[in-house]
């Protein structure tokens, strides 16, 4: 862990800033964080530097590692999916799997612990406030 602080500050935040920019840009394009080639490694190798700046640049402008930036925006997805009346006919789990969860217990997993809710108890609260 001190090896990471130090590693962090020796990264400008000026520096910081742009990574971020390109990695936010490379994940989004297109939904990508969705598909299983949005991996730190994958990006770093795209934007032409190391997996370990991906992960610096993260932690630094968000406080959380990679992988949980990449979950949150497919939790984001699939929120807006279940709440909305054009996905009424997807099932929880197609949900998941189409916001980019590699299976439904992860999906279910990781939406439990941000929201405190599951994900179909979700929908059904949503869907009782229209």
């Amino acid at each position: 862990m001190k090896d990471d602080r130090e590693y962090y500050r020796r990264i400008s935040s000026e520096r910081t800033d742009k990574l971020f920019v390109r990695i936010m840009n490379a994940v989004t394009e297109n939904k990508r964080y969705r598909g299983g080639d949005c991996t730190a490694s994958s990006i770093a190798a795209e934007l032409g530097i190391k997996a370990r700046d991906i992960s610096a640049v993260v932690a630094i402008q968000t406080g959380e590692n990679y992988n949980t930036l990449i979950n949150n925006l497919r939790l984001r997805d699939a929120c807006k999916m279940l709440s909305s009346p054009s996905y009424n006919n997807y099932s929880v789990e197609e949900i998941g799997l189409y916001a980019g969860f590699s299976s439904r217990q992860s999906f279910y997993l990781a939406f439990s612990k941000a929201y405190d809710i599951t994900p179909r108890q979700y929908r059904l609260l949503h869907n009782k406030k229209h």
